[in-house]
């Protein structure tokens, strides 16, 4: 009997020694982020210097080996560059020809010309997804600014209102919908299928986008501000051409001549879709075609052919050889249109891949697994964690593309082991999440404030609303989805 006690009081000590361990992990992973946040804000360093000092400082208070610190950030580098690296950089070539041919403007302006002045905000939103799906948000709005500015001429409504619906569709799809690189991280990150999170994200990015978009500038225009702001009459901001030339990108002018080029648009189009076309049929490949039988070697090159990397390379080389023919580019122009798009995306690269270091740093320390045992503990869903730690890091730091980043770090070494949650729809609820409430330290938000000529009340009325709605509307939409496949 007293044995039994004795054993019972060690089992009681151990237990109470776990706990509080793993009260300390939960403590390292808060101040983690803590540290970023000030190391971002204060310290004013880069994102991804200061998510590398933050991964290094965890290893150390969670108690890691110093010597594997430096083995483990490596490997997490390297598992997340190997899956993102060809399709971001595959994705800049693709959006540097599509703006520098004028293609992208080219799409816009047809899809705005053939919806007609009822359905002008569904072809504003349309072209917001179209267009950003292959760009970054600020060289989307840098290429459909022109389009805006003359729809907004012609129809009589303020720039903000005839904007709101492509500002809504590109910044959906920026979170959302692979390929871009953005949702492509969280993808990775979360070992999801492209081709699904791709349906699902237009599933439910579609509504979201609608009720922030069309939606809101319909209610924003009628009992908010719209009248106030068309009778101002604002000019084109003069700063609209030099960031254009900042990135590389035709003036106004030039962009609106080169859209009127024969065959330009079918060719934008095709450059456009094939990569999403590919994926879904990698995606779809073991029901066409059954992976054994007479069929295995066309179930083989679907898969091949659907590999995102695989997928945006054929749509670079149609782009190149259409693109060149219609633009007569010379193969001198064409390649340093290629070479042209690698410098913007370098930053970005950098980000993310010190990402994948915390990612693994945080799976290593085995904060991560007492994050995931709190939120199961508290019976908080998982897709609700994802979001609400995407929320707090975009509106702590201002940017979307960091809180995927730090929120998929947190989440990822355990993704798979969250009650059965589909990783396609973490990617959703973490990508809704990274929307959350753009404000003053949000970059884009200063761009949005200038490009329409609003005042600071007005860009938050306008642009940090519209952001909210698409976040919480990308939530309640992932968690009905989400109850309806359960």
């Amino acid at each position: 009997m007293q044995y039994l006690r004795l054993e019972r009081f060690l089992s009681i000590q151990e237990t109470a020694l776990l706990l509080s361990h793993s009260n300390y992990l939960l403590l390292c992973t808060a101040g983690t982020i803590a540290l970023l946040m000030l190391l971002i804000l204060k310290a004013r360093l880069h994102p991804a210097l200061a998510i590398l000092v933050s991964a290094v400082v965890l290893a150390v208070v969670s108690g890691m080996p110093l010597n594997r610190i430096p083995g483990s950030i490596a490997t997490g580098v390297g598992n997340l560059l190997g899956h993102v690296l060809l399709v971001l950089g595959l994705g800049a070539v693709l959006g540097n020809l599509l703006a520098s041919s004028g293609g992208a403007s080219a799409v816009g302006e047809k899809l705005v010309n053939s919806f007609g002045p009822r359905g002008l905000p569904w072809a504003m939103l349309l072209m917001g997804m179209l267009v950003g799906l292959p760009v970054f948000f600020e060289v989307g709005l840098v290429l459909l600014m022109p389009i805006v500015v003359s729809v907004a001429q012609r129809s009589g409504r303020s720039r903000i209102v005839t904007g709101m619906p492509t500002l809504a569709g590109l910044s959906i799809v920026h979170g959302l919908v692979p390929p871009h690189p953005a949702a492509m991280l969280a993808v990775a990150q979360y070992h999801a299928d492209v081709g699904k999170t791709i349906l699902l994200g237009l599933l439910v990015g579609l509504p979201a986008g609608a009720l922030a978009g069309p939606a809101y500038a319909w209610v924003y225009s009628r009992w908010i501000g719209g009248r106030a702001l068309l009778s101002r009459g604002f000019p084109l901001p003069e700063k609209h051409v030099g960031v254009a030339e900042g990135f590389g990108l035709a003036s106004e002018p030039e962009l609106l001549e080169k859209a009127h080029r024969a065959g330009l648009v079918p060719a934008s189009l095709l450059a456009l879709l094939l990569p999403v076309f590919l994926i879904f049929l990698g995606s779809w490949a073991d029901w066409l075609f059954a992976p054994l039988g007479r069929f295995a070697e066309l179930n083989a090159v679907l898969h091949f052919v659907g590999d995102p990397p695989v997928a945006l390379l054929c749509a670079v080389l149609v782009a190149v050889a259409l693109l060149s023919w219609i633009c007569n580019w010379t193969r001198d122009v064409a390649l340093r249109l290629t070479g042209e798009s690698f410098a913007p995306i370098a930053g970005v690269l950098l980000i993310l891949a010190t990402a994948g270091g915390l990612s693994r740093i945080l799976a290593d320390s085995g904060a991560a697994q007492a994050t995931i045992e709190l939120a199961q503990g508290v019976h908080l869903s998982p897709l609700l964690l994802a979001w609400m730690l995407a929320a707090t890091v975009r509106l702590a730091i201002g940017s979307a593309t960091v809180a995927m980043a730090v929120t998929t770090g947190i989440l990822a070494p355990l993704a798979g082991g969250m009650g059965g949650v589909s990783p396609e729809l973490l990617v959703l609820a973490t990508g809704s999440g990274s929307l959350f409430c753009s404000h003053v330290n949000d970059p884009g938000f200063w761009m949005i404030k200038e490009f329409f000529g609003l005042e600071l009340s007005e860009t938050l009325a306008t642009w940090s609303v519209l952001e909210t709605v698409l976040s919480v509307g990308g939530l309640l939409g992932t968690l009905l989805v989400a109850g309806v496949m359960r």
